[in-house]
């Protein structure tokens, strides 16, 4: 095939491609659509959402009520906010590092965590004999 017949033939279908992904022209219908759920420019607007509380005695006890009412002024302003968190995994900081002769292979095996070597471990038992004798307890009375 010659060049300019594959040339042709490619911009022909270029140009075909190109007019099926165009928009298809827009019709005007009679009626005018409209999505669901939406409604139509120049109806009535829907009515505005209520998000007033009402009544607040209609939620709680006559008990509770008063009691909020009448609570001295620090309880009114005072928010008491409580939260715990999990550890979902064990920090490496916190697992023992190796101690002695055998330091120098654990920070091998563990590059990022090698620095630990030097510094005492925090969750190491205390060095020496165990306190075997128990502390003298000062009390009141017999």
């Amino acid at each position: 095939m010659d060049i300019r017949v594959t040339n042709a033939i490619g911009i022909l279908l270029l140009l075909t491609a190109m007019s099926a992904a165009a928009d298809p022209p827009k019709r005007n219908s009679g009626a005018p659509k409209t999505q669901p759920g939406v409604a139509p420019p120049g109806s009535l607007s829907p009515a505005p959402l209520k998000l007033h509380v009402g009544d607040v005695r209609q939620y709680m006890l006559p008990s509770e009520f008063a009691a909020a009412v009448n609570g001295p002024d620090a309880e009114r302003d005072t928010v008491v906010v409580e939260g715990s968190r999990q550890q979902l995994l064990p920090m490496k900081s916190l697992q023992p590092v190796a101690p002695g002769i055998v330091a120098p292979f654990w920070a091998v095996a563990h590059p990022t965590q090698a620095w630990r070597i030097f510094l005492p471990d925090p969750k190491a038992a205390p060095l020496g004999p165990p306190d075997v004798v128990p502390k003298a307890e000062q009390r009141l009375g017999p």
